[in-house]
């Protein structure tokens, strides 16, 4: 038996399925791995664990490769500029600016922040902010720069208190979730805020999925409450986000396939890319991103709270109980 790594709990955590890594070439650095749930505060997390060693390796070098479809994370740098302005980045935008008054916020620090789109939106918006990260994809270096971040590679190397903590879908690939927030609790100042999102992982997200996407942690709204309650913060706001749970299990399995069956697809691709003149290149995304403006599925991203939202995401403050 292994104890849950929220509550501490051993006799609640049961054995709950294998590991399903998305790429075959993954295995290797997920080796045994078998998932657990725990029925106390209804978290999930993967036993035994990759070392530190083995995934410092892996999102360094390994998670947003040149040749890693779907993601083509290293794809034209003047496309990876304007992907802030993307619908799922405008709904944190939006979603922050109506509950926090950023007129009073200075310091944001972005943990795994790969290109830094939410804080560089923030700082377009208004100017007197300062941004901090801590990202270790070296595939992230050059734009983060760019973007005025200053980036810690080690959380015990920051000397300096936030106003904003922001944590996107990075809290379901680390090992220690109570080590993080207990970080998080150091670094916040006295009426700063904590805004996260990660996948929401009831037991309907279980249900047939094709993967596991390199996740090691799962959370429900139950299990984010028992975090919030260990580490003396309270909610803001808590909302369910994103597509519902059929849509995003489709689109898995369209990633999925999309991988196995067309991987040389995808490099001819950019092949063709690479040939034609980037203007061109570029005009063809425009015109393809303005298709989507008329596609219904992008309401998704400003629809919260509609009942199988496949998100979670919240704004905690420190307990005035704990201050």
């Amino acid at each position: 038996m292994t104890n849950c790594l929220i509550c501490n709990k051993e006799e609640k955590v049961e054995f709950l399925d294998n590991y399903k890594p998305q790429f075959k070439e993954d295995e290797s650095y997920f080796k045994k791995a078998k998932l657990y749930r725990c029925d106390n505060c209804d978290f999930s997390f993967v036993n035994p664990m990759p070392s530190l060693e083995t995934l410092d390796y892996f999102y360094k070098n390994i998670y947003s490769s040149k040749e890693r479809p779907p993601y083509w994370a290293t794809e034209d740098y003047e496309d990876q500029k304007v992907h802030y302005l993307e619908d799922k980045n405008l709904s944190y935008l939006l979603y922050l600016t109506t509950l926090i008054d950023f007129k009073k916020i200075k310091t944001i620090f972005d943990f795994g922040c790969s290109n830094g789109d939410l804080g560089y939106a923030l700082k377009i918006k208004f100017s007197q902010l300062d941004l901090f990260c801590s990202e270790s994809d070296l595939h992230c270096e050059k734009i983060l720069k760019e973007r005025g971040y200053k980036n810690f590679k080690n959380l015990n190397n920051i000397n300096q208190k936030f106003d904003l903590i922001i944590v996107t879908h990075a809290l379901e690939h680390i090992t220690d979730v109570n080590y993080i927030f207990n970080k998080f609790n150091d670094l916040l100042n006295l009426n700063g805020y904590i805004f996260f999102e990660v996948p929401n992982c009831p037991k309907e997200y279980w249900n047939g999925r094709p993967y596991d996407g390199l996740h090691l942690l799962y959370y429900t709204k139950k299990s984010f409450e028992k975090l919030a309650e260990i580490h003396g913060l309270d909610f803001i706001n808590f909302s369910f986000s994103a597509h519902s749970f059929e849509n995003d299990r489709n689109y898995q399995i369209e990633d999925l396939k999309s991988v196995q069956n067309n991987f040389s697809f995808y490099k001819l691709k950019r092949l063709i890319k690479k040939l034609l003149p980037k203007k061109i290149v570029r005009d063809l995304k425009d015109f393809k991103k303005g298709k989507k403006t008329r596609d219904k599925a992008k309401l998704d991203w400003f629809a919260n709270n509609t009942g199988d939202n496949c998100y979670i995401r919240g704004i905690l403050k420190k307990s005035l109980d704990k201050i």
